[in-house]
């Protein structure tokens, strides 16, 4: 909905408007609709454009000058005539002049947005013009290849037929289902939020991604009919559906801007929410079958949840985008065109801040001032990190083709806009002057502050790192042999000695293989005194040697069977986490089974990136600040420093597909743990720190609490401190975008 100047916001002098709109004599197009509203006792009107679908909405100061229109009169003279039901002379005549400056700025809105046109001004050029416009824009649209919108066909037969099977969605009573079914999916996220990170993990592995694309386009498709239904149910018209290919992901969309036609502005709000309303429905019901299935059942149940909840929260939820949400707010805001007023404004303020031109009156009332600001500044830089995001996107998941992508993508959106900036400020026809003094100044001290960041200005010199609190000494205690895991002799936390049983483990095979093996040595043993006994040397040394050889095998194969009673090496305790869901599980030799803590004296493990040896040297022996959960920010000394650096975590829970910090993807190997799940690897190498700790603090501190360790680093500029941290964004941005196109 487009919307021009309130009454409340027009200025009493406009030296911008010209004289010459006051003379000019105006008609209406046709096939333009009136209809008067009323919100939080501010009327209004609201106009249609039946022939371009479009809606703008006025004053009754503006509409009264509108209505008066009649290609006979000019806005003067319908200015005059409004004066005068004014019965104060002196009154009536500076009213009929704030009247003829305001209708001046009425006529000049008209034009510009094609409501009206004058035979007196080359109004066919301008509309010609800007239909020229319009059909630049559409092309662009067209050709730009990542992001692509194509119209399909008309889907009003289609959704009449839907409206009664689909109707019930919107009753009160599917409302309370709604609500008692969302309340049960939180419940159930808070409480199994660990199991829901474990099925995450691998989620696009092999060939899910393509059922998920089809989970994807369904769950769309059903979106939008649900928008299109509640347009139908409160008497819209949906003359459009189509296709927007996002990076070639398709997704449905439907034209459903006749909900603009509603007076009520709730029924607007259920015409956009529509689609995030039945989709999160459909999410709560596929969350509560997969807490309550296994196997394939529990796949596709999550799966659609993870479809059906995350992206529609992220992206139609999201205000700062013209999608759901965005429509949602200005309606609950009750400030129509939110996303072109805030635009608008912010692009105004760097206009005039820049190149000295004066701030364009009107663009929002000044009760709307505060928001339209804020929504402003925050969707302009929005727009600009997502669309880089998706030119980063699409040079990785299409290799050589995404370059190109990317580069037709970054001439589309950033370069032509630029460009058509340039031309209407410095070129041949450019429409407003610009205060040349102010570009300078605000170019050179732009110019100033750039070198001065690569030069004088000074990065904070702290670096960070996540930490985890171990236990010192920590002993991997693994399977000494083949074997499934009979029973877990001890409890996580339990006290033991050296030499006591922790797991026995059972390997039929393994104990027959000893007996075979002692077999043989005695028949060896045999063999050897009967050559002794014949004389026959030299066979007597080939069996004795034959002797020697099985004695030692099955002393190995021995030493395997009596690994198969898992005990303690030392004193201390055991601890590992689900240690007794193990039971029954088989484990290769090697395998880790559970840990010993030799003393009961904790240290702290950083993981550091590798790029940070060099200022984590420069803290070696040195007290380094730490913040932990539950405990205020302390220091401990940094007791030793692994050079060494290694893309295995450090630590399962540093990893990000159980809530850590590290970003991780599966290995390429096959290689899975003890428990059957996916072994990961970090996507960047890091080597690792360790810190000691005093008793106090061991006391206070709880094995596998993750926290931070703040150290001191070298000294940079900031502005190379920003390109490294912007370069390493990207690079992580360009490695999980690669490890999602090998998925």
């Amino acid at each position: 909905m487009n919307v021009p100047p309130n009454s409340s916001s027009l200025p009493e002098t406009s030296p911008s408007q010209p004289d010459p709109w006051r003379q000019v004599v105006l008609k209406l197009r046709p096939n333009l609709k009136f209809e008067a509203r009323t919100i939080k006792g501010s009327r209004f009107v609201v106009i249609e454009d039946v022939a371009r679908g479009k809606f703008f909405q006025v004053g009754t100061d503006e509409h009264a000058f509108i209505a008066a229109v009649d290609g006979k009169l000019s806005i003067e003279q319908i200015a005059i005539e409004l004066s005068r039901s004014t019965n104060d002379v002196q009154l009536s005549e500076d009213h009929a002049e704030r009247l003829k400056k305001r209708g001046a700025m009425v006529a000049q809105w008209l034009v510009q947005s094609n409501l009206a046109y004058s035979d007196e001004m080359d109004s066919s050029n301008r509309l010609d013009a800007q239909q020229r416009s319009l059909s630049r824009a559409k092309l662009m649209g067209l050709i730009n290849p990542i992001s692509i919108k194509t119209k399909l066909f008309n889907p009003n037969r289609f959704l009449r037929m839907m409206q009664p099977w689909c109707d019930w969605c919107f009753h009160r009573l599917t409302l309370v289902v709604w609500l008692v079914l969302g309340t049960i999916a939180t419940w159930i996220v808070f409480t199994r939020w660990d199991d829901l990170s474990s099925a995450s993990t691998g989620v696009l592995s092999g060939d899910r991604w393509v059922w998920m694309l089809l989970m994807w386009l369904m769950l769309k498709v059903v979106h939008e009919i649900a928008h299109g239904v509640a347009c139908k149910r409160y008497g819209g018209d949906v003359p459009e559906a189509g296709v927007l290919l996002l990076l070639f992901t398709p997704m449905a969309y439907v034209n459903v801007t006749s909900m603009w036609r509603f007076s009520n502005r709730w029924h607007r709000i259920v015409v956009a929410a529509a689609g995030m309303y039945v989709e999160l429905m459909i999410s709560f019901v596929a969350l509560i079958v997969w807490s309550r299935s296994v196997g394939v059942t529990a796949d596709i149940a999550f799966q659609v949840f993870l479809m059906a909840s995350v992206t529609t929260i992220l992206f139609n939820a999201n205000p700062l985008m013209r999608f759901d949400g965005y429509f949602i707010l200005s309606d609950l805001l009750n400030i129509p065109n939110l996303y072109t007023k805030g635009t608008r404004w912010f692009g105004d303020r760097l206009k005039s801040h820049f190149f000295g031109l004066p701030i364009t009156t009107g663009i929002c009332s000044s009760d709307e001032r505060t928001c339209v600001a804020v929504y402003g500044s925050l969707a302009f830089f929005w727009k600009i990190s997502i669309s880089v995001g998706l030119i980063i996107a699409s040079s990785v998941l299409f290799q050589g083709a995404g370059v190109v992508l990317a580069v037709l993508g970054s001439v589309l959106w950033f370069g032509l806009p630029v460009m058509q900036q340039y031309r209407q400020l410095f070129g041949d026809n450019a429409k407003q002057t610009i205060d040349r003094s102010r570009t300078a100044f605000s170019c050179g001290l732009s110019l100033i502050l750039l070198i001065g960041m690569f030069t004088f200005f000074r990065a904070p010199s702290i670096k960070s790192a996540p930490a985890i609190v171990q236990f010192g000494d920590e002993t991997i205690v693994r399977a000494g042999a083949d074997g499934f895991i009979q029973k877990i002799l001890v409890e996580d936390g339990q006290q033991v000695q050296e030499g006591d049983p922790l797991i026995t483990m059972s390997n039929p095979q393994l104990s027959l293989e000893v007996d075979r093996l002692r077999r043989q040595a005695e028949e060896a043993r045999v063999q050897s005194r009967i050559h002794q006994q014949l004389h026959e040397t030299s066979l007597a040394q080939s069996a004795h040697q034959n002797y020697i050889s099985l004695i030692e095998q099955t002393a190995e194969k021995q030493k395997q069977a009596d690994a198969l009673i898992v005990r303690a090496e030392f004193n201390g305790f055991a601890f590992q986490r689900g240690l007794s869901n193990s039971e029954g599980s088989f484990a290769k030799r090697g395998s880790p089974l559970l840990t010993l803590a030799r003393r009961n004296q904790k240290e702290i493990v950083v993981s550091v990136d590798q790029k940070d040896l060099e200022s984590l040297r420069r803290n070696e022996g040195a007290s380094v600040r730490v913040i932990m959960p539950g405990v205020s920010l302390f220091e401990s000394k940094l007791d030793k420093i692994n050079p060494t650096a290694s893309s295995r975590p450090s630590h399962l829970s540093l990893c990000a597909h159980v809530s850590g910090p590290l970003a991780v993807k599966q290995a390429a190997s096959n290689e899975q743990t003890n428990d059957g799940a996916v072994t990961m690897e970090l996507l960047s190498p890091r080597l690792t720190a360790t810190l000691e700790l005093d008793e106090s603090l061991s006391n206070q501190l709880q094995s596998g609490q993750i926290g931070r360790v703040f150290f001191k680093a070298r000294s940079q500029s900031l502005g190379s401190y920003l390109f490294l941290a912007a370069s390493d964004w990207l690079k992580k941005q360009v490695e999980q975008a690669s490890q999602t196109a090998a998925f």
